[in-house]
């Protein structure tokens, strides 16, 4: 056509997909600017808390500022930063959109209403006091967006909440119920990632338990890590082969996967231990070693820290049993001192990576539950030493729980059950230590100083008037005022463990017998204590040699207690039938003696048993010398 075509020096040939991904940056850049104006200057958690929570958004007071006005759009003069480039309207709409702008919608459960400024105050003390603890949860998101994701997540995060929550203290008994019936409710539902979360919040920091309820924590741990596994958090890199629908398993969501499996191992591992049935390794989950791998490489340095020691002392409690703690021999004692020496030391070697005081905590928790295991030998052949050092941890564990009841507004209240549960073993073992002649070998000036420091934390960590703290701290309290405690009917005393299948649940329990026994009118149920060789007591030294030949029945000197405790005038006839031989006469009056009689000399064994009718005690013994 005759038009000549030319090119301008300045000109640049601009592609259109660039120039419009340059306005969408720009554009996200200015939704942050905005919504940093509005961020408050929050003070940083103290302890563990994840980044991420120390820049939280201001969603309550945006609310707040929000209803005070007659529209939901916020003010102009909030965007006067706004560049001229991108359309004002295009950013106030989108920042409006977002759900976490919305006012809280209030929520019903069971006919329990909770009203939306509960909600707000809630999610934000969950996040304050509670989230730092288990650094899984989205601290952005509001409660309208978490009750969308997963309604059980949501109330499990309100339920936790309630446990300190001042405002509103009656919330907790009337949300409880209702929040657990849910939590069983799950067993029956399609797993999810959120579904497991909950699990974890629950049982982190369970509800309180009263003479009334029972205790769920024991079994729903072992449907929190099956339910783990059948979704693969186990392994997280294999994912997609546990779900029928697609799968984004990007870098982050492994590594979320995997630090949700690492607190479910956490849970397993520590529930097991004070009911004396420990956990296998946590190490040899997964099998693949380089599934494994992975997993470990994706959890964080303090859950790593956490498992290493927890693993130690599950695998401590596992050889202890296999050892034997039942029936104490010379050679067994010998070998258990062998097995906690050997562990201690392993202990201590974690111990060294330390890097905060919690993770030191952590290791006087572990050489506790450890240490503590050395109370299962006769009370005669305790080392001074090996005492002076189990005391002196359990100053250490109760003197640093007392720093965190003063480090923060709730203190020990927001605790997770493991801190608790070695602060009642603590309490227990110097209860125990105390108020016996073993105090000799202990600083009686600190350690009756930790005591009494426990049972205030007893009432500290109390939620209810007749939870299990509660009711903890009284028998403590009374057990110390008490003349008849750790005494024989005598008035010698009885130290040693009745209670011998719990591993460090039974030191607990077996403090528990003794106030049942004078306090709570339960006299009768448990064994009485038999006198070992050394004058004290010890159920499980009890040992008979059967000659059938011969129809007679001896024993080593702690035969003597039975006639002891025999009354003429309570007497009754009672027999023991051997196995193919005949019957021998015995007169005793051991009523509700549950015990083990084991001779590895002559190899005879036999259980002792009380029937409700009579005192009746019949044994089946096997003896290679007939």
């Amino acid at each position: 056509m005759g038009h000549e075509c030319k090119i301008s020096e300045p000109f640049k040939r601009e592609h259109k997909r660039k120039r419009a991904s340059e306005f969408e940056q720009r554009a996200r850049l200015l939704q942050e600017r905005l919504s940093a104006s509005y961020r408050p200057n929050f003070e940083p958690l103290a302890g563990r808390a994840w980044p991420s929570v120390n820049s939280v958004e201001s969603a309550r007071d945006s609310r707040s500022a929000e209803r005070c006005g007659q529209s939901g759009v916020l003010p102009s003069s909030s965007f006067q930063s706004t560049s001229a480039t991108v359309d004002e309207s295009h950013v106030q709409q989108d920042v409006v959109s977002d759900d976490r702008w919305e006012p809280t919608v209030a929520r019903t459960i069971n006919g329990q209403s909770v009203d939306p400024a509960d909600i707000d105050q809630l999610f934000d003390h969950f996040r304050t006091a509670y989230a730092p603890q288990l650094p899984f949860l989205d601290p952005l998101k509001s409660p309208n967006a978490q009750y969308a994701s997963s309604p059980f997540l949501f109330w499990a995060i309100i339920g936790v909440g309630c446990r300190t929550y001042a405002r509103n203290p009656t919330l907790l008994a009337v949300l409880a119920p209702a929040v657990l019936a849910a939590a069983l409710s799950t067993l029956n539902s399609p797993v999810t990632l959120q579904t497991i979360q909950g699990l974890l919040t629950l049982l982190h920091w369970p509800f309180p338990k009263t003479s009334a309820t029972s205790d769920l924590l024991y079994p729903l741990t072992g449907a929190l890590i099956n339910m783990a596994m059948q979704i693969g958090l186990h392994l997280p890199i294999s994912a997609q082969e546990f779900s029928k629908v697609r799968l984004c398993l990007d870098t982050a969501e492994i590594e979320r996967r995997a630090r949700t499996w690492g607190f479910c191992q956490l849970i397993h591992l520590r529930s097991g231990v004070p009911k004396g049935s420990p956990a296998p390794a946590v190490f040899d989950i997964p099998y693949d070693l380089d599934e494994r791998r992975i997993m470990f490489d994706n959890l964080s340095a303090e859950q790593k820290f956490e498992l290493k020691l927890q693993d130690i002392v599950n695998r401590c409690c596992i050889a202890a049993s296999q050892n034997g703690l039942r029936v104490m021999t010379s050679d067994r004692e010998r070998s258990l001192d062998t097995l906690l020496a050997m562990f201690s030391a392993q202990v201590a070697s974690i111990g060294l990576d330390a890097s905060s005081d919690l993770d030191r905590f952590y290791v006087q928790l572990a050489h506790l539950c450890v240490q503590s295991l050395h109370l299962y030998k006769s009370p005669g052949s305790q080392d001074p030493t090996i005492l002076f050092d189990l005391s002196n941890t359990c100053c250490q564990v109760l003197e640093f729980s007392e720093l965190i009841d003063k480090a923060s507004h709730n203190g020990v209240a927001t605790s997770s059950m493991w801190i608790y549960i070695n602060v009642m073993l603590a309490c227990h073992v110097l209860l125990r230590l105390l108020k016996s002649s073993l105090s000799c070998s202990i600083d009686t000036a600190r350690a009756q100083a930790a005591f009494f420091s426990g049972v205030g934390l007893h009432k500290r960590m109390s939620l209810q008037n007749d939870d299990l703290s509660a009711r903890n701290g009284v028998a403590l309290t009374q057990i110390w005022n008490s003349t008849r405690a750790f005494r024989s009917p005598n008035g010698s005393e009885a130290v040693a463990l009745r209670v011998r299948s719990r591993l460090i649940g039974g030191i607990i329990l077996d403090g528990i017998v003794w106030w049942r026994e004078e306090f709570g009118e339960a006299s009768g149920i448990y064994a009485p204590p038999l006198l070992d060789r050394d004058g004290f007591t010890c159920p499980s030294t009890f040992l008979v040699r059967v000659q059938a030949n011969k129809r007679q029945m001896c024993a080593p000197t702690t035969l003597h207690m039975v006639a002891r405790l025999a009354k003429p005038s309570e007497t009754a006839q009672a027999s023991m039938r051997l196995r193919n031989y005949s019957m021998i006469p015995c007169r005793t009056n051991l009523v509700g003696l549950l015990t083990t009689i084991s001779s590895p000399r002559f190899g005879t064994t036999g259980v002792w048993f009380r029937t409700k009718a009579q005192s009746v005690h019949q044994a089946e013994a096997h003896s290679p010398l007939a």
